[in-house]
């Protein structure tokens, strides 16, 4: 079974990469654009891993959704990663502020890219996955071939 990702990006030249990414690597991603719609993924799907756009313009904020993530009655404890790609200067002037709100509210990782570079975006990743899932999807993704 493949580790589920939910990427939750409203700009779709940078979901694009993401996914692309991220399915190169052996992982199923589901791409939303909206809140609204993470939520509703989140409800009907496992998910072992969420990535959001840090700064949100399509109804609510990231720190909404990764508080609903952590009230909501979801299975197990989803880690929540926020991505930060192409931010403006102003963007960059308080990323340190929302790293830290983000690490208070149960953020996984906050990463931040002034181009995407895909190799250091999957390791990002990796290493936020449990151990023994990527050692039985390796197994499975080098026994197809």
């Amino acid at each position: 079974m493949a580790t589920t990702i939910l990427a939750l990006l409203e700009e779709h030249a940078n979901s694009t990469q993401v996914k692309n990414c991220l399915e190169q690597g052996g992982y199923q991603v589901f791409v939303v654009d909206s809140f609204v719609e993470a939520k509703a993924i989140l409800k009907l799907r496992d998910i072992d891993l969420i990535i959001s756009d840090v700064h949100l313009d399509n109804g609510g904020n990231v720190f909404d959704f990764l508080r609903w993530v952590n009230r909501s009655k979801l299975p197990v404890a989803i880690p929540f990663v926020l991505f930060s790609f192409q931010p403006s200067p102003i963007a960059k002037y308080l990323a340190d502020g929302v790293r830290t709100s983000a690490r208070v509210l149960g953020a996984a990782k906050y990463i931040e890219m002034d181009s995407f570079d895909g190799e250091v975006f999957s390791k990002h990743i990796e290493n936020l996955l449990p151990k023994e899932r990527q050692d039985a999807e390796r197994d499975i993704y080098e026994n197809t071939d």
